[in-house]
């Protein structure tokens, strides 16, 4: 279900939700047996104010929730646009997520001759923001400046491994490790399954904090009707982080205080009239 109102002032609504009484997926477990979610509802909203206007701007949230919290999906998302002339514009796009997951792929191993698949109850977030700037200082030369940085969190907890991939019921699809099979040292987690005194097998630490920035800047220059010429600017800085350090960390140990990669181009067209 989907709908779209668009207001007398030009505001506008958008919105729709959706039930998802089976879900099915070959690729969860990244080429083990099929795998069934949960049962989930899910629906979105999004307000906008007049589009026509020199700045508008653009509210969403998105809510997804399965049962017995299997998987769920908070987003929130903020959209902004400024056109304060006619030849330079502005949009600014932020979105927040949560996505809390109780069974999240971890790795695959054997157990007595039986693939084992490791699952964990992943809390990730994301954070990402969008900044495009568009200039045409004439017909023949334009500037165009795009910037993104990103960031991931993801922190795992309460491992469990596959029962029976396709049972309705959570507790019969996983089985959770308890404090007796399951020891963490040293960025490594052993599991003695059968609790016989030795490791059976054992995977590493799967938390990591990924953070990423991008940008673009090009001038364009229409030298001749159908001939251009392009100076770019590409900065670029991908790193890995504490996933225990906040938002605010993150930026300021791994964008702001590293050296970025800057590469420099320049492309050149020539029409030719045959």
């Amino acid at each position: 279900i989907n709908g779209f109102i668009n207001w007398k002032n030009n505001w506008v609504t958008e919105f729709g939700g959706a039930h998802k009484p089976r879900i099915f997926s070959n690729v969860v477990l990244r080429g083990g047996p099929r795998w069934r979610w949960s049962e989930e509802n899910f629906y979105y909203i999004f307000i906008g104010t007049d589009g026509r206007k020199k700045l508008s701007l653009t509210l969403g949230y998105v809510d997804s929730q399965m049962k017995q919290d299997n998987f769920s999906l908070n987003r929130y998302v903020v959209r902004m646009r400024y056109q304060p002339l006619n030849s330079l514009s502005m949009s600014l796009n932020f979105e927040y997520e949560e996505n809390p997951n109780k069974t999240q792929y971890v790795t695959e191993t054997d157990f007595a001759g039986t693939p084992r698949y490791i699952l964990g109850e992943i809390d990730n977030q994301t954070m990402s923001t969008t900044l495009r700037v568009n200039y045409n200082i004439n017909p023949n030369l334009t500037i165009q400046y795009y910037g993104q940085p990103f960031i991931f969190k993801a922190k795992y907890n309460d491992f469990n491994y596959v029962n029976n991939s396709i049972a309705e019921d959570l507790n019969e699809r996983v089985t959770l490790y308890d404090d007796d099979q399951i020891s963490f040292d040293s960025g490594v987690y052993s599991v003695d399954e059968n609790r016989d005194g030795n490791v059976d097998y054992a995977f590493g630490n799967p938390d990591f904090a990924f953070v990423q920035f991008r940008s673009n800047l090009v001038l364009r220059w229409e030298y001749i009707p159908g001939s251009e010429i392009f100076l770019v600017w590409s900065q670029g800085i991908t790193g890995l982080g504490d996933v225990n350090n906040s938002f605010g960390d993150l930026i300021d140990n791994q964008l702001l205080k590293q050296q970025p990669e800057n590469t420099f181009l320049i492309k050149a067209t020539y029409r030719f009239v045959l």
